[in-house]
């Protein structure tokens, strides 16, 4: 009987842990709305980005995918719903936002995901009266709520939480300011095993709507 509570309680510990990350994500950005509805409603600028993309795993590395350079074999993808909002901006060159993902692997993994994680941008280009342009960088924290099958691939030793990192490129036609048209590289990793063991990329395309 008593290494029946010691599991119940094991098991109810685990469950509140694996809940804490994207509780505090939630909380996170509840605070933020509450901010930007403070805001200056004659600010005409949108600050909260929704951004939903997803494609394919990607192999071997991220410097390979960085140069595309890379092979596609897992069979494996991701969908992702992202939320942002823009915390900082130097006129019209670069901004700093924050953003939380909800993610779910599909075709040979079916866990789902969650990131947390802090967004540079670069808003200008020479041609930006033809064709709205940013790159972005983003770095964080993410949980898998599964091991992943390619991160253990990658080390046995692969667990739930890495670091999360991303590359983004948006581009939108001025007349619709609202609308961008993304691309993502979706990386996890252990930063050379400071934080867990194992990596994983996705090549992910999707669509960006600011309001």
């Amino acid at each position: 009987m008593l290494i029946s509570y010691e599991v119940v309680i094991e098991d109810n510990i685990l469950f509140f842990r694996y809940l804490l990350f994207p509780v505090v994500l939630i909380l996170l950005l509840l605070n933020l709305m509450t901010y930007a509805l403070a805001d200056d409603a004659a600010n005409e600028k949108h600050k909260w980005f929704l951004t939903i993309f997803a494609g394919p795993s990607a192999q071997p590395d991220l410097e390979n995918v960085l140069l595309f350079n890379m092979r596609f074999e897992d069979d494996t993808y991701i969908a992702v719903a992202a939320l942002a909002r823009e915390f900082w901006r130097y006129d019209k060159w670069i901004s700093f936002e924050v953003e939380g993902q909800a993610g779910k692997y599909f075709g040979n993994e079916h866990q789902w995901q969650f990131n947390g994680l802090i967004i540079g941008r670069w808003q200008r280009f020479p041609w930006d009266k033809y064709l709205n342009t940013s790159l972005a960088v983003g770095d964080g924290l993410s949980y898998n709520a599964e091991t992943s099958k390619i991160e253990k691939k990658d080390d046995e030793d692969a667990g739930k939480w890495l670091n999360y990192l991303m590359f983004e490129l948006t581009l939108g036609l001025p007349e619709y300011p609202r609308w961008n048209f993304v691309y993502r590289i979706h990386h996890r990793s252990s930063i050379r095993e400071r934080i867990g063991a194992g990596a994983s990329n996705f090549v992910a395309f999707g669509i960006k709507y600011s309001f």
